[in-house]
């Protein structure tokens, strides 16, 4: 999961990406993993949204700006705000995760939405970022500005923003129209909530194409990861890779 946020959010090629999640991982796994222990651990789901928020900020200290595409433009928080307003919720999804890099295709697996409704979703990006709309791939053209965006919004949360539990119970069809309906409602003017959604979705999407890893292939990446002092239990790492 971890490689495929590389290959979405950043420049680098596949070896370039394996040796920063190593290099990840040793932040991770430092002082005992005192930031892997930070994460939420009430569900798989909310510890994955803060794998992937660490991987962003982690990512923010090493992509520079000259290596986001020049054209088109990159958005900012104003401007991507003014191509949400007023959008109903399922198209500002639509429109922030073609921003964030995804293909049509994506788009329609992640959201279950039909061709028809992703199409209608982009509109409002024909005029300014039809080059985004023509990709294949999935891969975000400014990953530097992208992941600026996103932490802005992050950053951005208020009182009255959903909270990430609550947002799963939505996803799995928990929540009473009581609950969900003024979420939904909040979501269209909070890019903090559209920003903690949309990454709720992304792992939900990475978790379900994901594949096990041979063993092989595991034992490189821990060589430089220190081992947790109690030897009478599995350290966290190891509970993260099944091991």
């Amino acid at each position: 999961m971890a490689l495929q946020f590389f290959r979405v959010y950043s420049p680098w090629a596949p070896e370039v990406r394996l040796d920063c999640w190593r290099d990840a991982l040793r932040a991770l796994s430092a002082n005992e993993c005192a930031i892997l222990r930070s994460f939420s651990h009430q569900s798989e789901r909310e510890f994955l949204v803060g794998l992937r928020a660490f991987l962003q900020d982690w990512a923010a200290t090493k992509l520079q700006s000259w290596q986001d595409a020049p054209e088109p433009p990159a958005p900012t928080v104003q401007t991507l705000g003014a191509l949400l307003n007023g959008l109903p919720l399922v198209h500002q999804e639509i429109v922030f995760l073609t921003l964030a890099g995804y293909s049509p295709a994506t788009l329609e697996k992640t959201l279950r939405i039909t061709p028809a409704v992703a199409g209608e979703g982009l509109g409002r990006l024909r005029a300014s970022y039809a080059r985004v709309l023509e990709r294949s791939e999935d891969r975000c053209l400014w990953p530097s500005t992208w992941i600026g965006i996103c932490r802005a919004a992050r950053a951005g949360g208020q009182k009255d923003c959903t909270p990430l539990r609550q947002l799963i119970r939505i996803l799995d069809g928990q929540a009473s129209w009581h609950d969900k309906t003024p979420a939904e409602e909040h979501r269209t003017k909070c890019l903090h909530c559209l920003e903690l959604w949309t990454s709720l979705l992304e792992v939900v999407a990475w978790d379900r194409a994901r594949q096990p890893w041979p063993e092989d292939q595991i034992e490189p990446l821990m060589v430089d990861t220190p081992a947790m002092p109690d030897k009478d239990h599995k350290s966290l790492l190891d509970r993260l890779f099944g091991r």
